[in-house]
């Protein structure tokens, strides 16, 4: 059995949700932005971190030590450190073992353990072992510092996880590829701002409250039929899904969403051979003549939402989305398979201290709770379904992560 601990994104619920749908049957403590599990199989961290959309670091418990005792917690940070740089011997980073810490808790760690670095720094030292404390402004080294000197490769990162009266001291063993991320978002060929865009991470999330646990999932049919430029699209491919139906009423977003996957399978030097990737022009409300009934096991989109500028009548805005939301879940009930699932975004709308929530008419279709988890923060759950939201303070349009399952 070993713990592990998970940093989780700027959306902690969201991310938490994301987690406890791969890990259904786990228990998740939560320590400051940290969740923490045991799990009886040894993790591919770097192979899962691939995956998920929600968090930042993803790392191994070392010890767990009395908050009251500092001389025991100093001699295990002294220790896993020493026996991390004589694993590592000089490294590759200016032929320094490079170090350093992070301290999520409320509680002022940071003072005292940096200056037990400095002590170990001397101690390496006289062992013939050259050694870099890493620093911040931050408690929090973020996964750019942490990725930039290498405390993954060729270092260590150290992370202080307090939970009342107990400290878990964690190794960090991979970090979120905020490159890739970045390169999948801003480099690829054809955006479409004036639209928006869903950012790749939530895609990702949405993509795995779909799936949950589901072992066999590559296998499986995911459907965006509001794909516009594809990101949705891009991302299942990357998580592995073989069998990808794309469509928009938009020819731009058709064209768009093309070029991006070629562009995608040029960025990771991939043919997209053995995939079966299908993107095209159509409505939503024609796609139960153009795709087999019961057939597709996931759709996963964001749909139009609305208007994104100018002055809006939010009512009749509402009014419009309910409408074209309500006759779209009749055709996507013909079109998944019996225990199908759709994640999807809904707008809502708040200015002027309002907010005008759509509820369209979901047929036979059962709402699933996006989060079974107890949350703290009960301003992001819509109790009428179960769902979470989440958005800026000075954002007009929120966004709802809604989750439906098709019953028989």
């Amino acid at each position: 059995m070993k713990r592990y601990f998970f940093v989780l994104g700027s959306n902690f619920n969201l991310s938490l949700a994301e987690l406890s749908a791969l890990f259904p049957h786990n228990r998740w403590e939560k320590c400051d932005s940290v969740v923490l599990s045991d799990f009886s199989e040894e993790l591919d961290c770097r192979e899962l971190m691939v995956l998920l959309g929600g968090t930042i670091k993803i790392g191994e418990v070392v010890k767990e030590i009395s908050l009251a005792n500092r001389r025991s917690l100093a001699e295990s940070v002294k220790r896993e450190l020493i026996l991390e740089a004589k694993k590592s011997g000089t490294g590759e980073l200016s032929g320094k073992f490079n170090f350093g810490f992070s301290f999520y808790n409320k509680k002022n760690l940071a003072g005292d353990f940096f200056k037990l670095g400095l002590a170990v720094k001397k101690d390496l030292k006289n062992m013939g072992l050259a050694s870099r404390m890493v620093m911040s402004r931050e408690p929090i080294l973020s996964s750019v510092v942490v990725e930039q000197n290498k405390l993954v490769k060729n270092g260590l990162e150290l992370c202080f996880m307090v939970d009342k009266k107990t400290v878990y001291l964690g190794k960090t063993l991979v970090v979120q590829p905020f490159k890739d991320l970045s390169k999948r978002d801003f480099g690829r060929p054809n955006r479409d701002d004036h639209s928006g865009m869903i950012p790749p991470k939530l895609a990702q999330i949405m993509i795995n409250l779909a799936r949950r646990n589901d072992k066999d999932y590559q296998d499986k049919i995911l459907a965006d039929p509001f794909c516009g430029s594809g990101t949705i699209l891009m991302e299942a491919y990357l998580m592995g899904f073989k069998n990808i139906i794309g469509t928009d009423l938009s020819d731009k977003a058709v064209v768009d969403s093309k070029k991006n996957m070629e562009w995608l399978f040029d960025f990771k030097n991939n043919s997209g051979k053995g995939n079966n990737i299908n993107i095209f022009k159509s409505d939503i409300l024609e796609l139960d003549e153009k795709i087999d009934k019961n057939s597709v096991d996931y759709v996963v989109c964001e749909p139009y939402l609305g208007p994104q500028r100018g002055f809006k009548d939010f009512t009749e805005v509402v009014s419009d989305l309910d409408d074209l939301y309500s006759k779209s879940f009749e055709i996507l009930f013909d079109i998944l398979k019996i225990g199908g699932r759709i994640v999807m975004v809904w707008p809502q709308f708040r200015a002027e201290n309002k907010v005008w929530k759509i509820n369209p008419k979901i047929g036979r279709f059962k709402f699933r709770a996006t989060l079974d988890l107890n949350i703290e923060d009960k301003k992001e759950l819509n109790k009428d379904r179960d769902t979470l939201v989440y958005g800026r303070a000075e954002q007009k349009v929120w966004r709802e992560i809604v989750i439906l399952e098709k019953l028989k």
